[in-house]
């Protein structure tokens, strides 16, 4: 996410922080957790928000993790994004 201006929170209208953020996701039983999403934080209200198709990019790593993680183990997978 590129960090060429300044942009408020649509919820509290604070300034965003632009950081890497971990992400935990449960199904099954299973855990997996992504690290490095690049984020747009608030800190203040703490609301989140992603450059276009960046979600998609971590809904299909999470489900890849879920993937490898059912054929292993019960329990935690982490990976950090690239």
């Amino acid at each position: 996410m590129k960090k060429t201006k300044s942009i408020c929170c649509t919820d509290c209208g604070a300034r965003l922080e632009f950081r890497a953020i971990s992400r935990e996701f449960e199904r099954e039983g299973l855990r997996v957790r992504l690290t490095g999403i690049p984020a747009a934080v608030c800190p203040r209200c703490g609301d989140i928000s992603f450059a276009p198709g960046e979600a998609d990019k971590i809904i299909k790593a999470a489900n890849a993790m879920f993937e490898i993680a059912a054929g292993r183990h019960r329990g935690l997978l982490a990976a950090e994004a690239a």
